[in-house]
């Protein structure tokens, strides 16, 4: 029995702890219906130091709870960061989480892909304007020589209809 009982306390410490970080971890939960698609294929570039808009990337989903926000890209040049900025019906802007991104293409250029997560809106389907920002933190150029955005969300049944 005196064997035993270190393992049996191990035990029950390593439950507990998963518990613990287990409590530290946000969990919401959306039924995605809708699903948003925009494409740039044209480059476009930046040496801004400071975050300005990628031109073509944007949208503006009807939605409640959270949403996936995809950005998949070919880049060539400097680092480059990224973020994506959302504005509720209150004029509220946020950045989405986790926040910016930072990349490195190697020298002949290579492929970005990252998820954001919105926490959209609890109380019921607002619109949200959803913005893809770039910045070159070296201030030399960066360019997107083409990319996407796709965003899934839940919205009011029937209200996400394709053109």
């Amino acid at each position: 029995m005196l064997r035993k009982l270190p393992v049996l306390i191990l035990s029950v410490a390593l439950v507990a702890g998963a518990g613990v970080a287990l409590a530290a971890v946000n969990v919401h939960t959306t039924r995605a219906n809708c699903l948003d698609t925009l494409w740039r294929t044209s480059p476009t570039s930046t040496s801004s130091m400071t975050f300005t808009k990628v031109p073509g990337l944007k949208d503006s989903p009807s939605s409640i709870f959270p949403m996936a926000v995809e950005v998949s890209a070919q880049i060539s040049g400097a680092p480059v960061e990224f973020r994506v900025r959302s504005t509720n019906v209150g004029d509220q802007t946020f950045t989405s989480k986790p926040g910016r991104v930072r990349f490195v293409p190697d020298a002949a250029g290579d492929a970005f892909s990252f998820q954001w997560v919105e926490r959209g809106n609890r109380a019921a389907v607002h619109a949200i304007d959803l913005v893809l920002e770039w910045r070159s933190p070296t201030g030399n150029q960066v360019t997107l020589d083409g990319g996407d955005m796709t965003v899934a969300y839940q919205t009011e049944s029937g209200a996400c209809v394709a053109a």
